[in-house]
């Protein structure tokens, strides 16, 4: 799945006329030094999900958990509450996710082979008709870090983690 992502970005932005349009922005963009030094407590909040894996009732059918956090309670976010995760570690999840701040995450997605994705933000640019999605990756496994190229780019954070900036067109309706 993580590499089937990829290969359908680069196959959108191959159709897309006007790719080479943003290329100077994409290659400008920079890996924000404030998420690098917040690995610390993405890391925390990893460790609280994985050691809690099994409250996420993951299965063959169910392949990934994804967890979107409301900092706004006056609010909703349609098909998401900030109770989604297990009761148990609830107050944690909650007491990081303001430790790092609305600019530095908005949620989580654990996957069943206990590949671990930070949502850090989704930032819009209306010039292109596009978004600046930012993740952080951990990987059981340093063969599941793979290469990417435009308008993907990435950085090793440590052997496992990994920090990613696409820049995802958005469908015209």
């Amino acid at each position: 799945m993580k590499i089937l992502t990829p290969l359908l970005l680069l196959l959108t932005f191959v159709g897309c006329k006007n790719s080479k349009d943003f290329k100077s922005d994409f290659e400008k963009h920079q890996f924000d030094p404030t998420v690098i030094n917040n690995l610390p407590l993405y890391d925390t909040l990893r460790q609280i999900v994985q050691n809690n894996y099994d409250s996420f009732y993951l299965s063959n059918t169910k392949n990934d958990f994804t967890y979107i956090y409301n900092f706004d309670t006056s609010t909703e976010i349609s098909g998401h509450s900030n109770s989604d995760v297990p009761e148990t570690i609830y107050p944690k999840t909650v007491q990081l996710f303001k430790r790092i701040g609305k600019e530095n995450i908005f949620g989580f997605t654990i996957s069943k082979d206990s590949t671990f994705e930070i949502l850090v933000r989704n930032t819009h640019l209306t010039q292109y008709f596009l978004d600046v999605r930012e993740r952080l990756y951990w990987y059981p496994s340093t063969n599941k870090i793979g290469k990417t190229e435009f308008p993907i780019k990435d950085t090793l954070l440590t052997d496992k983690w990994q920090y990613q900036i696409w820049f995802d067109k958005r469908a015209e309706f």
